[in-house]
C-alpha cells in the first residue's frame, strides 16, 4: 500500500466516549455535555415541521447550488449571490481552503491556542506554518501581523476565539485587515458570531468591498442547533469562491440540512431570544465564578475559558474529576492550557451542577451526589468543531 507520506504523519480525531459509557462507567444517572459548545436546545419548532414535511422527498438529490438558502442569505446580507459557498459545516470549508491556498511554497498564519483544525490545515498539505500566540488570552494582532511572510498565503482569525471566548472589537479588526497584504486571503471564523452582544458588532460579512481578500465562514451548528446536520457558508468575493467550487463535491450539503437552516432564518425573532438566554446564563455564570474566587476569561461566546489552577486537585486532572461528577468540560492541555478548561454554556440547571462540582473541589470534597443535571444526548462527548 502506498500511501500519502503526509497522511502518514496526520493523527485522525479520535473520539471521546459516549455518554452511556460515561454514565455506566462512573455509575452515574445523569450528564451533562459541557464539552463541545452546542446549545442545550434542539432546532426551532417550525425547523421540525419543516423537516418533517420534507422527509418524503429524500430520494432525490440535493440542490448542489443550495439555491434557495443562497438568495435568502445574500438578500439579507446585501451581497451578490455569486459571493457564497455552502459546505458540510464550517469545517469542510475550512479544509477547502487549506486545499485551495496552501501547499509547500504556501505559508499559513493563525492564532494559538485556537480551533485545533487550524493547524490540520497546514499538516494536510505539508504546508510552512507560523502559530502566533495570544498574550493574557488575548490576540496579539501586531504580532499576527509581524508573522506574515513572502509566501504568505492564508490567515486565519476566529472572533470570538475558541477555546477563550477572546472577542476583537470592530475598531481593531478593520485596523488589523488594512494592514494585511492583498495577496494573503484572510479567513474571519465566525463560528460564535451570533452569541456576541457587544454594542459594537458590525456584519463583516458586508466589508468585502473594503476588504477583497477577506473570506468569512458561518455555521449552523451553534445557535441554530443544527449541529447533528452539518451546514456552514463562506462569504468571499467571486474569485476565491470560483476557487473553492472546483474542489467542492457536487452535493456536499444534504437536503434535510438545507432545509433546517433556510426554516431557521426565517425565525430571526428565536435567534434573538437564543441570543438573550446564552449571554444571561453566560453572565451569571462569570459572575458567580467571580464570587467563588476562580478566575475565568471574559467570553463573547457560548462557553467560558476557567482557570482551575487554585483547585483542591490539579489544574490537568480537573476535568476528569468533574467527570467523575457526572460533567463533561474541555481540557485545555490539548490546547497548551493544562491549567484552563472551557465549559459550554448550557441551562441553568448544567451551569449549576456545574459550580457546585467546581465548589467541590475547591473546597477538596470528594464525588458522591449524582448532579441535578438534565440527560445529554447519546453522542460522542466530542466534535470535530469542538
Amino acid at each position: 500500500m502506498r500511501l500519502n507520506p503526509v497522511v502518514e504523519k496526520l493523527s485522525p480525531y479520535r473520539a471521546g466516549p459516549s455518554l452511556a459509557e460515561i454514565r455506566e462507567k462512573y455509575g452515574l444517572e445523569r450528564v451533562a455535555r459541557l464539552s463541545a459548545n452546542e446549545v442545550p436546545w434542539g432546532p426551532f419548532p417550525e425547523v421540525v415541521e419543516a423537516l418533517e414535511r420534507a422527509l418524503g422527498e429524500l430520494n432525490r438529490y440535493p440542490d448542489g447550488a443550495c439555491a434557495d438558502l443562497r438568495n435568502l442569505i445574500a438578500e439579507r446580507i446585501g451581497i451578490p449571490e455569486e459571493r457564497l459557498v455552502f459546505g458540510n459545516g464550517s469545517c469542510e470549508l475550512l479544509m477547502l481552503l487549506g486545499h485551495a491556498f496552501l501547499c509547500r511554497e504556501h505559508h499559513l498564519v493563525f492564532p494559538e491556542p485556537s480551533f485545533v483544525l487550524y493547524r490540520s490545515l497546514a499538516l494536510a498539505q505539508a504546508a510552512p506554518y507560523t502559530a502566533v500566540p495570544l498574550r493574557n488570552l488575548e490576540y496579539d494582532l501586531e504580532a499576527m501581523l509581524g508573522a506574515i511572510q513572502d509566501n504568505t498565503s492564508l490567515l486565519i482569525v476566529c472572533n470570538p476565539n475558541n477555546p477563550t471566548g477572546t472577542y476583537i472589537e470592530t475598531r481593531q479588526l478593520r485596523a488589523f485587515l488594512r494592514q494585511v497584504p492583498e495577496e494573503v486571503v484572510v479567513v474571519l471564523d465566525e463560528a460564535y458570531g451570533e452569541f456576541v452582544t457587544a454594542p459594537d458588532r458590525e456584519e463583516t460579512a458586508a466589508w468585502l468591498e473594503e476588504y477583497p481578500n477577506l473570506v468569512v465562514l458561518r455555521t449552523f451548528s451553534k445557535i441554530y442547533g443544527l449541529a447533528g446536520l452539518r451546514i456552514g457558508y463562506g462569504v468571499a468575493r467571486r474569485e476565491i469562491i470560483e476557487a473553492l467550487d472546483k474542489i467542492r463535491q457536487p452535493f456536499n450539503v444534504h437536503s434535510l440540512a438545507q432545509v433546517a437552516a433556510l426554516e431557521s432564518l426565517r425565525h430571526p425573532e428565536r435567534l434573538e431570544e437564543r441570543r438573550r438566554l446564552v449571554a444571561a446564563e453566560r453572565e451569571r455564570l462569570q459572575r458567580r465564578l467571580a464570587q467563588m474566587g476562580i478566575r475565568y476569561h471574559p467570553s463573547q461566546a457560548n462557553f467560558i475559558f476557567v482557570d482551575v489552577t487554585e483547585l483542591s486537585v490539579p489544574g490537568p486532572q480537573v476535568p476528569q474529576a468533574l467527570l467523575e461528577r457526572g460533567i463533561l468540560t474541555r481540557s485545555g492541555y490539548a490546547m497548551g492550557c493544562p491549567g484552563w478548561i472551557r465549559v459550554t454554556i448550557g441551562d441553568a440547571e448544567e451551569g449549576d451542577a456545574f459550580l457546585e462540582a467546581l465548589a467541590e473541589l475547591r473546597n477538596g470534597r470528594r464525588a458522591g451526589v449524582t448532579p441535578r443535571v438534565i440527560e445529554g444526548l447519546t453522542a460522542e462527548s466530542l466534535s470535530p468543531e469542538s
